[in-house]
């Protein structure tokens, strides 16, 4: 009899652990469908910040950064955020993609080399010592395109050869 009940718990605790990948075509409470392959670790979250620009710089020491101002574009930022353990000091670990568009665009499709005119960048920020920074991104192909009943879905795969990378692909549908 003990047997039985210690089973049906272990039984029980299992089922109860399973959990679905985070993120894959999940909709958020904006009704927002996110389809990324979201690393189960941590969280996604994707918004267009109209009446923006985003300004690449570079700080003293030649490292580039993003700064994110009122403009006349559009501005796309998707951002995974590790899940952290509060008692760990330095183990946040996020990863950040920028992209400025025309706040007219309803389709557009750029790849490669062409991503330095939406100004792609790719941030990994983390106590990383040399692996981490902002990075322009000349590798991947950006996809956006509207619907006729005027959603419109974001789709942007990419890769980079300067640090390690969690994300490498997401499509929002908004």
């Amino acid at each position: 009899m003990n047997l039985r009940f210690l089973f049906l718990v272990v039984i029980s605790t299992v089922l109860l652990a399973c959990q679905s990948q985070k993120g894959l075509n999940a909709e958020d409470e904006k009704g927002e469908t996110l389809s990324t392959f979201c690393p189960e670790d941590g969280n996604c979250t994707f918004e267009v910040l109209t009446n923006s620009s985003l300004n690449l710089l570079t700080d003293g020491i030649g490292q580039l950064y993003p700064q994110v101002k009122k403009g006349n574009k559009t501005v796309l930022k998707f951002e995974y955020k590790r899940t952290v353990d509060p008692r760990i000091a330095d183990g946040g670990y996020t990863e950040i993609v920028y992209a400025e568009i025309d706040p007219k665009t309803e389709n557009l499709s750029l790849s490669d080399e062409q991503l330095t005119s939406a100004n792609v960048v790719f941030g990994r920020l983390c106590f990383c010592k040399g692996q981490a920074g902002y990075f322009r991104i000349d590798q991947g192909a950006l996809v956006i395109s509207t619907a006729k009943d005027l959603s419109k879905t974001y789709a942007f795969t990419f890769t980079t050869d300067k640090v390690p990378q969690r994300l490498t692909h997401f499509s929002v549908t908004r």
